[in-house]
C-alpha cells in the first residue's frame, strides 16, 4: 500500500487579478521503502509539489483541485493540531542548506532534543546520542555540545537528518539535500539516507537537479516541466530510453565527467529538442591559454589563517594562472579552496608567502586586503559569488546593481552602458528595471556576472557559481563564461565541487585537501591519472546519470599521509608524495 498518494494536484498563485498555474494535474504514489526522484528545471514546480506532503503552500498559493494523502490522511483537510503532528512526525523534510535551517545560537544536542520533545518522544541524553550515532557523526559526546558554525557542511546536514528522523516518520522529503556538498561528503550522506530509508521503512521523495544523485538513489523518476509531469518511469528504464524530448534534452545537458572535455551525450537529443544551453554543454568550453608567457597570478608557499594560533586554512600553496587560462580548484568542504578565492579577491589577508598579480599593465601584491590595493588592482580582479540570491540587494533594481561598479571604476553609469552589459550576458536592457525576486536563479547569476564585468577585469573568480542551478541553466552559464573569456581574454579561477563541470571548463586542475594542494596539472592528465589517493577518491565518488549504486567512500577517514616532495608525472602534472597511514 502507498504511504504517499498524490492525485491530479493543481496549484496556482495570485498575481494581481490573475491566477497563475504552477502545478498542473500531478499524480504519483510512493510505497514504504521506495524512493521517487522528482527532477526538472528551476520553476518547474517540483519543490512546490514536494512541500505539499507536509501540507505547506507558499503565501498566495491555493489548491485548484486534487488531493495529497500521507499515511491515509488528506493533509489539507487536517486540523491545525493534525498538521503540527504531520510535520516532523508523520512526514519530515531535509532542506538544501542545513546551515540556514539550524539555529545558530543553540547547541546541536539541544536542537535535536527540541525535535524529539515537539513530538512527545523521549528526549533524554542517551536518545540524543543515539540519533547522533545513527547519522554517523564522529565523537557524539563532543558534537552535541557544539554550535552549528563549529561543524562542517556535511556534519550540519547530518544533524538536520537526525532531527528529521527523530520521530521515526513514515515519509521523508529531501529537497536538494546535497547541493552544497563535495562529492565524497555527498556520497556518505546519500548512503546514510538510503540506509535510514530501508531501516525505518520510509517513503522518500527526493527533489534534485543532479541527475547522477537521482539515478543512484531513486527506484523511479518523475520529470516535471512547467508544472506538469511529462515522464514517469522506473529509473533504469528512463535513463536507458527516455521517451519525452524534454527528458532527452535534460540528459544531453549534463556534463560528462568521464569523457575528455566533459561533454554531454547526444544520443537521445533530436534536432527539435536542441536548445542553446544543450548545444553549449556538448562542446568543450575551455579557452586555450596563451602558452609560455608570464603568469597573471603567482602564488608561492602561500599561508592564510583566520586567527592567531588557529590551523592554517591554506597551508603552503603554490600555483600560477596564465593569461586566458582557467585554473579549477576542487576539494572537499573545508579544504581551503574558497579561502583561496576570497584571498585572491582581497577579502581575507594572506599571512605569508608570495601572492602577486601582473598582466603587463597592472601589477600588485595580492597579500594586501582589498582596502590596501590600488584602484587598478581592485578593478582587475573581480569575484562572482556562489549565491546570487544573497549577493544582490533585494530592494535595488538589477540596473542599480550593475551601475554601481560602473560608476566606481569608470566614472560613468549610463543606462545605455548598463543595458549593453546585460545584453552581453544574455539578458537585455529591459531587465534593468526588475528586482532580483523577479528573476530566475540563472538570470540572477547572469546579473552577478554582468556586475563583475562592469569593472572590465582581467581575472574573474568564479566561486561555485553553478551549484544551485539546474543542468540546462548551468550549461548556459558555463557557455557564457567561455564566450566572455574568448571575447575579453579573461583569466579565471574556477572553484567547484562538481568534477564533471570542471572537466568541461578547466585548462588545469588543482586538487586541495586539508589546506594543501596534493595534485595539480592539465585537466585530462589529472582526470586520467595516475593520481594522489585523495584525487582518486574524489573521482570514484562522482555520480553520473545512469549510475545505479552509490560509491563506497567508507568513513571518509584518509588512509594515507603526506610525505615530503612531489612526483613529476610529466607535462606539468604533479602529485604530492604520500605514504600509507
Amino acid at each position: 500500500m502507498s504511504i504517499v498518494q498524490v492525485d491530479r494536484l493543481a496549484i496556482s498563485y495570485a498575481a494581481g487579478k490573475r491566477s497563475v498555474p504552477v502545478v498542473r494535474g500531478v499524480s504519483f504514489a510512493i510505497e514504504a521503502g521506495r524512493t521517487l526522484g522528482l527532477v526538472g528545471e528551476s520553476g518547474s514546480g517540483k519543490s512546490t509539489v514536494a512541500r505539499t506532503l507536509l501540507a505547506h503552500l507558499r503565501t498566495g498559493s491555493r489548491i485548484e483541485h486534487g488531493t495529497v494523502h500521507v499515511d491515509g490522511e488528506d493533509v489539507f483537510a487536517l486540523s491545525p493540531a493534525g498538521r503540527r503532528a504531520l510535520r516532523g512526525g508523520t512526514a519530515s523534510v531535509v532542506a538544501q542548506n542545513a546551515g540556514q535551517a539550524l539555529t545558530p545560537s543553540m547547541r546541536v544536542g539541544e536542537q535535536i532534543r527540541e525535535a524529539l520533545r515537539a513530538h512527545g518522544e523521549p528526549d533524554g541524553p542517551e536518545r540524543v546520542l543515539e540519533l547522533v550515532r545513527l547519522v554517523r557523526l564522529p565523537s557524539p559526546e563532543s558534537i552535541v555540545r557544539r554550535y552549528p558554525h563549529q561543524l562542517s557542511g556535511g556534519q550540519q546536514q547530518r544533524v538536520a537528518i537526525a532531527m528529521a528522523v527523530a520521530a521515526r516518520p513514515r515519509v521523508l522529503v529531501l529537497d536538494e539535500p546535497t547541493t552544497a556538498l563535495d562529492v565524497v561528503t555527498q556520497a556518505a550522506v546519500l548512503d546514510l539516507v538510503a540506509d535510514l530509508g530501508r531501516e525505518l521503512g520510509m517513503a522518500v521523495l527526493l527533489v534534485s537537479h543532479d541527475l547522477g544523485v537521482v539515478s543512484a538513489m531513486s527506484d523511479e523518476i518523475a520529470v516535471m516541466r512547467e508544472g506538469e509531469v511529462v515522464e514517469h518511469a522506473e529509473t533504469a528504464a528512463l535513463f536507458a530510453a527516455p521517451q519525452h524530448e524534454y527528458t532527452r534534452a535534460l540528459l544531453a545537458a549534463v556534463p560528462d565527467g568521464r569523457r575528455p572535455g566533459g561533454t554531454g551525450g547526444t544520443d537521445h537529443v533530436p534536432e527539435a529538442a536542441t536548445t542553446p544551453s544543450t548545444v553549449a554543454s556538448r562542446t568543450t568550453v575551455t579557452v586555450p591559454p596563451v602558452p609560455h608567457v608570464r603568469p597573471v597570478v603567482t602564488a608561492e608557499d602561500l599561508v592564510i589563517r583566520y586567527g592567531h594560533g588557529l590551523p592554517a586554512a591554506v597551508d603552503g600553496v603554490s600555483f600560477t594562472i596564465a593569461p586566458r587560462e582557467t585554473l579549477a580548484v576542487v576539494g572537499e568542504s573545508g579544504s581551503g579552496k574558497s579561502t583561496l578565492a576570497t584571498a585572491l579577491a582581497g577579502l581575507v589577508p594572506a599571512e605569508s608567502g608570495t601572492f602577486s598579480f601582473d598582466d603587463g599593465t597592472v601589477s600588485g601584491d595580492l597579500r594586501e586586503p582589498i582596502a590596501g590595493r590600488s584602484p587598478d588592482l581592485r578593478r582587475a580582479v573581480q569575484l562572482v559569488f556562489q549565491n546570487a540570491d544573497t549577493s544582490l540587494n533585494p530592494r535595488r533594481t538589477v540596473g542599480a546593481a550593475v551601475a554601481r561598479p560602473l560608476k566606481l571604476f569608470t566614472g560613468s553609469s549610463s543606462r545605455e552602458r548598463v543595458g549593453a552589459l546585460l545584453t552581453q550576458v544574455g539578458l537585455g536592457p529591459e531587465f534593468a528595471d526588475r528586482l532580483p525576486a523577479q528573476l530566475s536563479g540563472g538570470q540572477r547569476q547572469r546579473v552577478g556576472i554582468a556586475r563583475a564585468l562592469a569593472a572590465e577585469p582581467r581575472l574573474v573568480i568564479a566561486d561555485e557559481i553553478t551549484t544551485a542551478l539546474d543542468v540546462q541553466v548551468q550549461a548556459g552559464i558555463l557557455a557564457l563564461l567561455a564566450e566572455l573569456q574568448r571575447e575579453r581574454g579573461l583569466s579565471c579561477l574556477f572553484i567547484s565541487h562538481d568534477l564533471a563541470v570542471v572537466r568541461g571548463v578547466a585548462d588545469r586542475v588543482a586538487v586541495m585537501t586539508g589546506g594543501r594542494i596534493v595534485e595539480i596539472g592539465p585537466t585530462e592528465a589529472v582526470f586520467g591519472g595516475p593520481n594522489h589517493p585523495y584525487t582518486a577518491t574524489l573521482l570514484a565518488a562522482t555520480l553520473e546519470p545512469g549510475d545505479t549504486e552509490l560509491p563506497d567512500v567508507g568513513d571518509g577517514v584518509p588512509r594515507w599521509r603526506d610525505a615530503a616532495g612531489w612526483t613529476d608525472r610529466g607535462d606539468g602534472h604533479l602529485t604530492r608524495n604520500w605514504e600509507d597511514a
